[in-house]
Parts: C-alpha cells; structure tokens; sequence
C-alpha cells in the first residue's frame, strides 16, 4: 500500500511538473549580451573549521591527511575569502526568468557535450560547488536534455559515498557507494527517478563514509550561470537581452545573497556589469 502512494504521489508531480510546463511561453528578448562582475565581502569572513583532528581518528587517514593533499583538503571549506581584496570565491550568481516563462537558448548552447565532474582524490569534493545544466527548453516550450554530463568520481584509494540531496518537491536523491578508482555517470547510471532535476536551491552532496565532506551542486533548466572564481569575478558569457529578468545569488554560508526574489534587471545587448557584496552572518 506504501509503495503504491509513493508510486502514486510520484506520478501526480510528474503530471503537475508537465502542466507547469506547457503552460510556459517564451519569454521575448532582443538579442544578446555578456553579464560578468565581482563579488566581495563587506567584514570579516569567518574561519572554516579545521578537520584534522576528525581525519586523525578515521580508519582512512592515510588517505585524508595524504601530504599531497592540498590544505583545503583538510578543512570545512564554506569560506574562500582574499584577506585584501574581500573578493569571495564559490558564490553562484544566475539569471532568472520571470514568472511563467522560459529563456531561449542561445546558439552556443543547443549542443552541449561538456563533462561536469566532481571528484574526491582524498577525504574532500573538488570542486567543493559546482553547476549542472542537465536540461533546458526547446522553442515550444518542452523540456528537453542539455547533452551535458555529471561525472562524480572517486580517484582515490579508497571507497567513498555519494549522497545527493535535493528538495523532495523535485528531486529524489540518490545514495551510491563508490569504491576506489570508480566513478558514477550521474546523467546514464542512474534510474530515472534519481537523476538530478532543476531545483531553487543547491543539491547537497555528502559522503556517509567520511561524514564532513560536503559540496553543493546548482542544477539548472538553463545555461546562464556563473560560479565566482577567488578574485570574486563571475562572467556569464550569453545572456538575453531587452527583456527584465532576475539576478540571483546564492553563498552556502549565507544562502540567498540578494534575497530569493533577486535583484530585477533589464539587460542590454553588449556587456552588462553587476557588482555586489554582501555580510557574513554574525558569529
């Protein structure tokens, strides 16, 4: 009986999920244009917690504190902060249409064939956040698959887990253990029910073995996005233009960083500039 509510209430938000979308329309632009600028931190940013002492008692240690692992192998990596500059790095800054409406893709995207990867080399995700685009919208307004490819792998000796963990109004989640030298094609390997989904917010990643590795995957329904590199630039290279859409921000140290319903804009064909900084939150 379990079973057939949950099989029931699936097929019923995929049904809603299908409604949702023909009733999208796409959304008038006039043309193109590029969006980039920089990100920075107004105070002090807060420590990230050191893990060795956790790795020093793990049964994988060996691996954890290998010596060419690098520094930020071996912490909680929330913040990545330029003490000068207060430039942030791992904020994800993306577009938004507005209500009831889809972006079109521009041309450079209707055949992707990138391959999205994150790794676990020692006892930490790199990246620690990183983006999919695993579908977007076709002219009439269907869904329909990206071409790009999630690759989640483990190049180390020794096994790791992935654990991804959505919002349950779009995503399942799965949970894979992955031996040494393996690795998981999320986009192929996975059944249907458990492949990621466009969701707001990030899909958290964890590892049950090594239970303070975390990352965080954006998985979006279109390409316009951007994650800030150290120096705090972000440039997103193909926007539409003429039309008013949203800017968003996302830091998971903060979480919405211009507020969930964005900053709105009417972007120009050409080179459009947004800077901004936002507060850590108080200790």
């Amino acid at each position: 009986m379990a079973r057939n509510f949950i099989c029931a209430t699936f097929a019923v938000a995929l049904l809603a999920t299908a409604s949702q979308a023909q009733d999208l329309s796409l959304l008038k632009t006039d043309g193109w244009g590029s969006l980039s600028g920089k990100v920075t931190l107004d105070g002090t940013a807060p420590k990230n917690t050191d893990l060795a002492d956790k790795m020093k008692i793990h049964s994988d240690k060996q691996c954890c504190l290998d010596p060419k692992a690098l520094p930020n192998d071996k912490v909680d990596l929330v913040w990545i902060v330029d003490e000068k500059t207060k430039a942030v790095a791992n904020v994800c800054v993306w577009i938004k249409a507005p209500a009831k409406t889809f972006f079109p893709t521009h041309a450079s995207f209707k055949a992707q064939k990138d391959t999205i990867t994150i790794d676990q080399p020692f006892c930490a995700f790199r990246p620690r956040v990183s983006a999919f685009n695993p579908y977007r919208y076709d002219e009439a307004g269907k869904q329909i698959e990206s071409g790009q490819t999630l690759i989640i792998k483990n190049s180390a000796p020794v096994t790791h887990n992935v654990r991804a963990v959505g919002h349950p109004k779009y995503n399942e989640g799965f949970n894979r253990n992955l031996p040494g030298k393996t690795e998981l094609n999320a986009s192929k390997d996975l059944p249907d029910n458990q492949k990621l989904q466009p969701q707001p917010l990030p899909v958290s990643i964890q590892c049950d073995v090594h239970t303070w590795m975390s990352a965080k995957l954006f998985v979006f329904d279109h390409p316009y996005y951007a994650i800030t590199k150290e120096d705090g630039t972000y440039e997103i290279p193909f926007v539409p233009a003429g039309a008013e859409i949203s800017i968003m921000a996302y830091h998971e140290g903060v979480g919405w960083l211009l507020t969930k319903d964005g900053e709105k804009k009417t972007l120009k064909a050409g080179k459009n500039t947004y800077d901004f900084s936002f507060k850590a939150p108080a200790p």
